[in-house]
C-alpha cells in the first residue's frame, strides 16, 4: 500500500505487518488464488512505491513488497503482493478487499 514503511527481517514478519495495514483500511477481506486474481478482467496497476521499495532492498531493509492491484466497482480492489527477501526468497499473496468509506 502506498506510503507504508515496514522494516522486517523475515518474509513472515513483513507480511504480518503489511496485512495488518490492509486489514485496517478494509471493510471486508477475501483471500484469492493466483488463478482467481488473473481471471479478474481489469487493468492491473503498479503501486507507486514499488521502485522506491526495490531500491531499499538489502540497503535499508531485508524485505520489501512489490504490489500490483486491480480496481473493481463498489470500492473493491484485488491485490497481488510479492514479498521479496534480500536472500532472493519470495512469497506471493493474492487477496481482495472492500475499502472502508472512512479510513481515518
Amino acid at each position: 500500500m502506498s506510503g507504508e514503511y515496514i522494516n522486517a527481517k523475515t518474509i513472515e514478519e513483513y507480511w504480518s505487518q503489511l496485512k495488518s495495514i490492509y486489514v485496517k483500511t478494509s471493510a471486508d477481506w477475501k483471500d484469492l488464488s493466483a488463478e482467481e486474481y488473473q481471471k479478474i478482467e481489469r487493468s492491473e496497476r503498479e503501486d507507486s512505491d514499488n521502485h522506491f521499495n526495490a531500491e531499499r532492498l538489502g540497503k535499508e531493509t531485508d524485505v520489501i513488497d512489490i504490489c500490483h492491484y486491480k480496481f473493481l466497482p463498489d470500492r473493491i480492489a484485488a491485490y497481488h503482493i510479492e514479498i521479496l527477501h534480500k536472500d532472493k526468497t519470495k512469497q506471493d499473496h493474492y487477496f481482495m478487499i472492500k475499502l472502508k468509506e472512512d479510513i481515518g
